[in-house]
């Protein structure tokens, strides 16, 4: 099956985020929490120890600083808008070649092989359908896709 795609800013953010739930990974939850509590730490100080002079603020600024940066870490969005501007997707296309055996990916700067053997994650959400095999994210717009290819996909991925 011959497939011909884009990554789009949507897609892109909505890879990221399901490729973040189905590694399970916690340690952006851990930093948020601890950022936060740091935060607190430092503006209760501020606020309950008077006569400091200068380190009164820069304590409050530094727990301001670390609530702000705490609470961010519960938006991934934002962050994974800055990085599709960065990974300079906009515009580029790909194609890719999906049999029985595993699935080719070729794009403008490079492309990739892989055995079906070899994908260690795969999942899909409303938007898209991704393939994780040794560090690289594979994802797949539906938009971009028939629905007979999102139900190949699926099936030769073994995600029904």
């Amino acid at each position: 099956m011959h497939l011909e795609y884009e990554i789009g800013a949507e897609e892109y953010i909505a890879s990221s985020l399901l490729y973040l739930k189905l590694k399970r990974d916690y340690s952006r939850l851990q930093w948020a929490l601890f950022s936060i509590f740091g935060g607190m730490l430092f503006v209760l100080v501020a606020l309950t120890k008077p006569n400091l002079g200068w380190v009164e603020d820069l304590l409050m600024i530094l727990g301001l600083w670390w609530l702000y940066a705490g609470f961010l870490n519960f938006f991934p969005s934002r962050h994974y808008r800055k990085a599709y501007q960065k990974a300079e997707l906009a515009g580029k296309k790909f194609s890719a070649e999906v049999n029985s055996e595993g699935f080719e990916v070729m794009g403008e700067l490079c492309s990739w092989k892989v055995q079906w053997p070899g994908v260690r994650l795969k999942g899909e959400n409303e938007k898209v359908i991704i393939l994780s095999s040794a560090g690289t994210v594979f994802m797949f717009g539906k938009k971009y896709l028939t629905t007979e290819q999102q139900e190949e996909l699926r099936r030769l991925a073994g995600l029904v």
